[in-house]
């Protein structure tokens, strides 16, 4: 097996050679490309041709995964295809003329494999698929905690590691922390926490990075102290409602009292005022109606007095027929009330 794999590099070595006396070829990465599920990663790649010739242009350009394709991507299926207007996760970001970047965008474990690409000119022999091609690895990102110390919930002093891990060998990787996305001064895979503190508490994120892709994992801590924090916001709740229940009962004790306060300056002053309309009837005493009477009446009325004291007189000097004066002051009587 070890023999045919150096077999297999030496003719890769022998090609490389020959395509570039001849002219022609593509150049890869060295080493394996990593990838971080869900993200995108750069596929960097450059090819060439003659450019003696200034009649050389390229029509075609072409990407094939050897996990569906074989041989020398001479044949569909492609990832790529500069002909064709479909769209997919696979974006190609490079030109015409030397650049054949690939981009892969929201990375699968099924993109693992072997990728190649391949130019096609307007010369009859003008194609060329670039070998040995370059390998594209997928991994997933994890963050892991670590408890040194302490059990059940997080506690201030408990000791723990906050682990970052890609399954994926890649020598110029970076690892970069931050926490609520603010950058933390740590690097490298493990952040590490000798003694929480409530403080500590928060969302940590942890990016790797590399030159061709980049992929981050956050995870949260919450560290709870004396108390914890959700029983110190539900004693804060409880404090203000039982604060608006005190002020919503002063407000309303108050409009209470002002509007019994009203009630009764109205009673009272309606008191007052039946008091006065009573008083001033008392006082005004009560006058009949006596009908006024004119100057003959007053006349008549004195003639008749008049002539009533005259019978009276006449009386005092004699008694003489006494009964027929009675009849005629009845008479008289008579006639006066009559007027």
């Amino acid at each position: 097996m070890k023999m045919l794999y150096l077999f297999t590099l030496m003719l890769s070595g022998f090609a490389g050679v020959l395509s570039q006396s001849s002219g022609w070829g593509v150049n890869y990465p060295n080493n394996l490309i990593c990838g971080v599920r869900g993200f995108s990663v750069s596929i960097p790649c450059s090819y060439y041709y003659p450019t003696s010739n200034p009649n050389i242009q390229v029509t075609q350009k072409l990407w094939c995964s050897m996990n569906t394709n074989t041989g020398r991507c001479t044949d569909p299926p492609y990832v790529y295809d500069s002909s064709s207007n479909t769209k997919s996760d696979f974006e190609y970001a490079g030109d015409d003329k030397s650049n054949c970047t690939l981009l892969i965008h929201n990375l699968q474990s099924s993109y693992s494999g072997k990728y190649k690409f391949r130019f096609i000119t307007n010369v009859d022999s003008g194609k060329w698929t670039g070998e040995p091609g370059v390998i594209l690895q997928v991994a997933d990102l994890k963050v892991s905690l670590i408890r040194l110390s302490g059990n059940g919930t997080l506690k201030q002093g408990d000791s723990l590691n906050l682990m970052c891990d890609v399954k994926c060998t890649h020598s110029s990787s970076q690892f970069v922390w931050s926490k609520n996305n603010e950058r933390l001064p740590a690097s490298g895979p493990v952040l590490h926490f000798p003694a929480l503190t409530v403080r500590d508490s928060g969302s940590y994120t942890c990016t790797w990075k590399t030159n061709e892709v980049s992929g981050s994992k956050t995870i949260s801590l919450q560290v709870e102290g004396d108390f914890a924090q959700w029983q110190i916001w539900i004693i804060v709740l409880v404090i203000a409602v039982m604060i608006l229940v005190i002020v919503a009962a002063v407000i309303y004790h108050r409009r209470k009292r002002v509007e019994a306060q009203d009630e009764n300056s109205k009673k009272s002053a309606e008191k007052v005022q039946v008091g006065e309309n009573t008083h001033d009837k008392q006082k005004k005493p009560q006058q009949n109606h006596v009908p006024q009477l004119d100057d003959e009446t007053l006349r008549r009325e004195e003639v008749t007095y008049a002539t009533v004291c005259v019978k009276d007189k006449k009386l005092k000097q004699g008694r003489v027929h006494t009964e027929q004066q009675k009849e005629d002051d009845s008479v008289i009587y008579s006639t006066v009330k009559n007027t």
